[in-house]
């Protein structure tokens, strides 16, 4: 007998009748289904909680309901990263990319920040096309650069960012709407007690696009193996990150988060 496919149910508000019905739902339908609601102030212990649910390899779908109103910038920004984490580990891992599903009410959404920008937007039967969209698998799309989110309670919030094929000559990583406290090199994946940084820089301005980012950065040479980290002061609109530039190139990448 095959496994049930498994669904994650975020609601953005307490409606425990619009979960209950949801869920059962989706559960008649032929999947677990589990639910939670929504905190509307993320920090690092409640962000690794949902990272937890959203990461593991065996999760199908998430689902993402609310109000229009319910999708502001920082609520956007913690679903944005927690789906970064999810998308870095379907790449790292060679395993089908986690069905995202959003549902919002009363309204439309005009804009889906980047890391969201391929999830599914239901507004009608989303038990049904829950169900149909877990047997759905597909790659994540390869991407130039690696970019994970490390919520540790106690540590915050942190970027890990590198190389996805070809050495970066140095790296830059920066926030906008935040900024950055610390940062490090180090294993991929690891984020380092110690290391050691070639010629280090902190708060330099960048103006890509709409957005002012504050970026920090060190010239160290980064592999596939290795990583540069910053930890987060505060949920940001946007991430830039890349190697570090030239006088000539700046090959940079830009990721909308809300």
């Amino acid at each position: 007998m095959s496994k049930k496919p498994s669904v994650l149910l975020t609601m953005l508000e307490p409606n425990e009748a619009l979960a209950r019905q949801l869920g059962t739902g989706i559960a008649r339908l032929g999947a677990d289904c589990a639910a939670h609601f929504w905190n509307d102030k993320p920090d690092a212990q409640v962000l690794a909680q949902l990272f937890k649910e959203v990461v593991r390899p065996d999760l199908n779908a998430w689902v993402i309901a609310g109000n229009l109103q319910s999708f502001t910038p920082s609520t956007l920004s913690a679903l944005s990263l927690t789906a970064l984490a999810s998308q870095h580990l379907s790449i790292a891992e060679d395993r089908p990319e986690l069905q995202i599903i959003i549902s919002p009410s009363q309204g439309t959404l005009q804009h889906l920040p980047t890391p969201l920008a391929n999830a599914s937007v239901v507004t009608h039967g989303l038990e049904a096309k829950t169900i149909a969209l877990c047997h759905t698998a597909k790659k994540a799309a390869p991407r130039p650069y690696r970019l994970n989110v490390l919520p540790l309670h106690g540590l915050g919030v942190w970027l890990e960012c590198g190389p996805a094929e070809d050495p970066w000559q140095g790296v830059i990583c920066g926030v906008s709407k935040a900024e950055p406290d610390a940062h490090g090199v180090g294993q991929a994946g690891i984020i380092p007690q110690r290391s050691t940084m070639h010629y280090p820089i902190k708060g330099m301005k960048l103006q890509v696009r709409s957005h002012e980012f504050t970026a920090w950065g060190t010239q160290n040479t980064l592999s596939t193996a290795d990583s540069y980290f910053i930890r987060l002061s505060a949920l940001p609109e946007a991430v830039v990150l890349g190697p570090f530039p030239s006088e000539d190139d700046a090959e940079l990448y830009v990721l909308d988060l809300c």
